[in-house]
């Protein structure tokens, strides 16, 4: 399908070089889907900071490279870390390997997964191009989703995990990412599909490997079908010269019921975005969010719940805590719908400054287009309550200690509510080291 764009002068480094991987790839099933989005993209541009989603993230230096594509493999073993401790040594069967987006599925996986169906996309697309292009559409042109357009448009591989049972054991997806040369990017792509009634929890993971991590440009669509429950996670763990720019949609049906965690825990770069569509009466949601800006990284993250249909029901949990010369941002909006009676949504977002020179940026906002609706929000960013750390100091404790189980307690609202108790310490543990008085939170747990 011919790709019409804008002059190549109008065009970014980063734009030319995405068109060039375009013009490179092999036409698929998905030929007319793919060239669409990649018009979009060619005709809107990347985002910057005058759209209203990005006006806290400049990516001025990513657009002004020029991207090839990243390796399918490591090129030799997968090194050993401690990212690989998400589950525990019994459970380490339920996880499934992704370098650069490429799956890596042993051999009858099926049978060792029993309730969860794993596919590649490749494979899946040459058989049932339908279902994967239900799944990607339909193509928006909002500005919080032009990074998902272009994963789209040049994702080369990926899972499709159908989900048909009540499956007790988490399932992990351990994305990998590693580089040879300069300016590479990576598409990794996943689709979760929750059949009616069925229930399961899945963890994405998201590791480096060796010096030089490639551009990350990842998404993940899940699809939660009648009185299905599904847990997910998003574990952004790479290292300081990473960038990483992450967009999850979620769309929900009748008294369907998702938990959503995002933990960002590393990487220079971190923006991620939630979109997701109450769409039948019942549906309900539970995000939790955990920001964690240390030294000069740059955490963006962006929520936007749309209540689409009656009785519905929705939180946004926040906890953002920002150190050194960090930046951490949270922007949440609810948007009720016409005809979205009895819609009920919480907003909270919390920002713990451990710094002079850091800032937390939070932006909740409602737009509400039905009557009879409950919707509440709430923001703070401060430093440390003086009146508890008085408190604390007045009943024996060091100020050390006291500051030390201050910000423990700050934690607690979004690593409470994890049911798998394994990720829960590994997350935890993994957190508590990069904040201050490590040694002193660690005798608290």
């Amino acid at each position: 399908m011919s790709t019409a764009q804008p002059a190549a002068a109008v065009l970014s480094p980063a734009l030319r070089s995405f068109e060039a991987q375009w013009l490179k790839r092999e036409p698929d099933t998905l030929a007319d889907l793919r060239g669409d989005a990649m018009q979009r993209v060619l005709r809107l541009g990347l985002p910057t900071t005058r759209d209203e989603s990005w006006r806290y993230t400049n990516l001025r230096h990513l657009t002004s490279a020029s991207y090839v594509d990243a390796p399918r493999t490591t090129g030799g073993g997968l090194a050993p870390c401690a990212s690989l401790s998400l589950l525990g040594v019994a459970e380490r069967a339920a996880t499934v390997l992704m370098v650069n987006g490429h799956p890596s599925l042993p051999t009858h996986m099926d049978a060792w997964y029993n309730g969860i169906e794993i596919r590649s996309l490749r494979d899946l697309s040459r058989l049932d191009p339908a279902l994967i292009a239900s799944h990607l559409q339909p193509l928006s042109d909002d500005d919080q989703a032009r990074w998902a357009l272009l994963n789209t448009a040049l994702f080369e591989d990926g899972l499709y995990l159908r989900i048909t049972a009540k499956v007790s054991t988490p399932l992990v997806i351990l994305h990998v990412m590693t580089a040879n040369g300069a300016d590479n990017v990576a598409y990794p792509r996943v689709i979760i599909d929750a059949a009616p009634g069925s229930s399961a929890t899945i963890i994405e993971h998201y590791v480096e490997q060796g010096d030089q991590p490639p551009l990350c440009n990842s998404a993940t669509h899940i699809a939660v079908g009648r009185d299905a429950r599904i847990e997910h996670y998003r574990v952004f763990a790479t290292g300081t010269a990473a960038s990483h720019i992450d967009s999850l949609t979620v769309r929900q049906d009748g008294n369907s019921s998702c938990k959503q965690f995002t933990i960002a825990l590393g990487g220079a770069l971190v923006r991620n975005s939630l979109e997701v569509d109450l769409q039948e009466a019942g549906a309900s949601l539970d995000s939790y969010s955990l920001l964690v800006g240390r030294e000069s990284r740059h955490v963006d993250c962006v929520n936007v719940v749309t209540h689409n249909a009656r009785d519905t029901r929705s939180t946004q949990t926040a906890r953002a805590i920002a150190s050194g010369t960090s930046r951490v941002v949270f922007n949440s909006k609810v948007v009720v719908n016409a005809g979205a009676v009895h819609a009920d949504s919480k907003q909270s977002c919390r920002g713990l400054l451990l710094s002079p020179t850091a800032e937390i940026d939070t932006r909740p906002q409602l737009e509400i287009h039905a009557d009879e609706v409950k919707c509440a929000h709430g923001a703070t960013v401060g430093r440390l309550d003086p009146d508890m750390l008085f408190y604390m100091l007045s009943r024996g404790l060091d100020r050390e200690t006291a500051q030390s189980l201050l910000i423990y307690a700050f934690l607690a609202d979004v690593l409470t509510d994890m049911t798998v108790p394994t990720a829960r310490t590994a997350i935890e543990a993994a957190l508590i080291a990069q904040l201050p008085d490590s040694q002193i939170l660690n005798k608290f747990r």
